[in-house]
């Protein structure tokens, strides 16, 4: 697909994305050095089905079902190739949602240009086995020299 063609497509998903999906509350991801500069910047976070951000509620989301992610940002590092993982943040260690591709470039355009603004769009595939509990979710894309944008938000996985 040319340039235009993924435009033309990030755009349709963006669309798509704003009209079915609601925005919901996000933070930057926590590092052990509280100077260390993040090396994105993150504009907007819409997840559906998440019908309970308007309670202030982290998103319900039933196991068995595929969620649906999307997120502007704009990064300040440029990369031919990027991965992108979704992780419980959990006291121990972040552990990785299992399901999904970490071929990032399959829902944003590569490269990517430092300064750029990009759209990207996931499903999320919520496993049958995962248990029922709020996760605090981090969602990261990197590089190969370990640049990355990172966020998190939370999620209630239902039965």
């Amino acid at each position: 697909m040319n340039r235009n063609g993924m435009f033309l497509f990030a755009f349709f998903l963006f669309v798509l994305s704003t009209v079915y999906a609601e925005l919901v509350p996000w933070r930057q991801c926590p590092y052990p050095d509280p100077n260390t500069q993040t090396n994105c910047t993150i504009h907007e976070v819409y997840i559906d089905p998440c019908k309970e951000i308007t309670e202030g509620k982290p998103c319900k989301i039933k196991r068995g079902v595929i969620g649906n992610m999307t997120f502007h940002y704009t990064p300040a590092f440029s990369s031919d190739k990027v991965q992108g993982r979704i992780f419980w943040a959990s006291q121990v260690m972040d552990i990785p949602f299992l399901g999904m591709n970490p071929d990032a470039c399959l829902s944003t355009s590569c490269p990517i240009e430092a300064g750029s603004r990009n759209t990207y769009h996931v499903e999320i595939p919520i496993l049958k086995k995962y248990p029922v509990r709020t996760y605090d979710l981090k969602w990261k894309i990197w590089n190969d020299e370990e640049q990355e944008c990172c966020f998190m938000f939370q999620i209630k996985i239902t039965k």
